[in-house]
């Protein structure tokens, strides 16, 4: 069982104006048949935004709710929400919502999810898939009225092509085809009802069924309506057609591989960056001309907190010494930039570690683990129902669907581009934060980050490339070259949060040989905090 929250702009005598994300969870609803364990709430909204779409609800049982009404944690998200029935955790962002759904309705239904349940699983901060589903051709069909002319949006080419290339799938040796039936091979799956209402609302808006430049789009669109049962949830959208009976459509050039990251043709040894030792020494010259950051203290020995009845992370005793290190110096640090009636959250937090110790330490204070990794929080659930802890919430999500207001963001070694997405979670809602970075070398620009982040690097000189160089540079562990590399790197994280009027200190967890990525940043604003020695 479990409460799912959906945004809408108006309801009138059973048809909705809904955005496309409310309009493909309608959709799958319809497809699994509505099914009883789950409650819909339609959250109205009064502006609507561009590409919004109507949809007809006559056979769905649903509530209205206000905003306010939406529970903690759910309303610290941005819809589609999915709360869990245990009233504590909640699903937010289309897929992990989609994927909990199905998850919920009956074993006869998780085929959708695939090989080993997999299907949509991956973030799309990371996979190229998942962002292209969740993000691209949704974002494509809710500006398709806006296209001119006769050419083609570049998702529908992008599809193309990828219905175009050979099956990649764990067990292809065991399959006599090689072609695609449905978007991720034989089998009909959650991203095919995903991608299909996008690309749906995009053929019938721009009435393009009869062009013969994307066959096999249209034979796989026409093969999920008809042969898997997708036509009827479909046809409850309500669509503005545009006259296009004259035009002749034509593709965007892409570029000849599939939509997976994993696709070797997208991978070409001119294209890899092969960090020499050349490269390192120009990166490093271009960034001599801006100051470092100092290592500092942010607490002194005497500053020391009470570790009986300590809640103990679950990992082998070989690791254990290190890893309590690791989270005592995190927590201490929390505790420096933290106040009576907080919101904290542990940003990245897996299995809850780090939360729970900071939850411990601040009984008045509200903490909530956030990950994407359903896995990882099962396990945080587990070891919460052991736990005398009142004031934990637990939030799967991606950091871009956490909406809701927080004084402290905190994350141990999330992964490369993950931390400075922390960061930039925390810079945007004026929090205070203490980031213990990890993987620098897997840095990478994307959809929301680019680098260099401070402008004093950026005037430096240095390229993107500059800057991947000097994280595959501070990933040389233990050498004094990976450790001049980690302070640039943190450096240019610390002078972008200056920049935005926050005073940032970084510091060396204590041991530093508790783990080789031992960078600890700790930024606050001045009103908010307690003196930092």
């Amino acid at each position: 069982m479990g409460d799912l929250y959906l945004r809408i702009f108006q309801i009138d005598d059973g048809s909705c104006l809904v955005p496309v994300e409310s309009a493909i969870c309608i959709i799958c609803l319809h497809y699994l048949s509505y099914p009883s364990t789950i409650n819909v709430h339609l959250v109205p909204k009064e502006k609507e935004y561009i590409g919004s779409v109507y949809i007809n609800v006559n056979n769905m049982n649903y509530s209205t709710t206000n905003c306010m009404d939406i529970p903690f944690p759910s309303s610290y998200c941005r819809l589609p929400v999915f709360s869990n029935i245990d009233k504590i955790s909640c699903v937010a962002g289309l897929c992990a919502v989609l994927r909990q759904i199905v998850k919920i309705t009956g074993e006869e239904w998780k085929k959708l999810l695939g090989f080993r349940e997999s299907c949509l699983v991956a973030c799309a901060e990371f996979s190229m898939w998942t962002k292209f589903c969740e993000v691209d051709m949704i974002e494509c069909s809710k500006h398709i009225t806006l296209v001119q002319g006769n050419m083609l949006p570049k998702e529908l080419a992008r599809l193309e092509m990828h219905l175009s290339q050979p099956i990649r799938i764990h067990n292809i040796g065991k399959l006599d085809m090689t072609d695609h039936i449905f978007v991720e091979g034989p089998n009909f799956l959650l991203s095919d009802i995903v991608i299909a209402v996008s690309v749906f609302i995009v053929v019938e808006t721009l009435q393009c069924w009869k062009s013969s430049v994307i066959p096999l789009t249209m034979k796989w669109l026409n093969s999920v309506m008809k042969d898997c049962g997708l036509q009827d949830g479909l046809s409850l959208l309500k669509l503005s057609k545009c006259d296009n009976d004259s035009r002749e459509f034509i593709l965007p050039a892409v570029s000849n591989y599939s939509l997976y990251k994993s696709d070797p043709k997208r991978y070409k040894p001119r294209n890899k960056l092969f960090t020499q030792q050349c490269d390192i020494d120009e990166s490093m010259r271009k960034v001599s001309c801006v100051s470092l950051k100092s290592y500092e203290e942010i607490y002194d020995d005497s500053f020391n907190i009470n570790i009986e009845d300590l809640p103990v992370p679950d990992v082998p005793q070989i690791r254990l010494e290190r890893k309590m290190q690791q989270l005592l110096n995190l927590t201490k640090a929390v505790l420096q930039v933290s106040q009576k009636d907080d919101v904290i959250i542990d940003f990245c937090c897996g299995s809850g570690h780090l939360g729970f110790i900071v939850a411990h330490f601040q009984p008045k204070c509200t903490v909530i683990l956030l990950d994407n990794k359903e896995k990882s929080l099962n396990r945080a659930k587990e070891k919460l129902h052991s736990l005398n802890l009142r004031n934990i919430y637990i939030i799967q999500t991606n950091l871009d669907y956490c909406i809701g207001p927080f004084q402290v963001g905190v994350s141990l070694h999330a992964c490369g581009v993950a931390s400075d997405l922390v960061i930039q979670k925390c810079l945007k809602r004026r929090a205070n934060f203490v980031v213990c970075p990890c993987c620098y070398g897997s840095i990478q620009s994307n959809h929301i980050l680019k680098y260099p982040q401070s402008v004093e690097f950026c005037n430096a000189g240095l390229s993107e490339r500059d800057y991947l160089v000097l994280g595959h540079c501070a990933d040389q562990a233990g050498t004094d070259q990976g450790e001049k590399g980690m302070q640039i790197v943190d450096t240019d994280r610390c002078l972008a949060a200056e920049c935005l009027g926050y005073n940032v200190r970084l510091s060396k967890l204590s041991p530093p040989t508790c783990t080789p990525r031992n960078n600890l940043i700790v930024g606050y604003l001045a009103k908010s905090v307690k003196p930092l020695n």
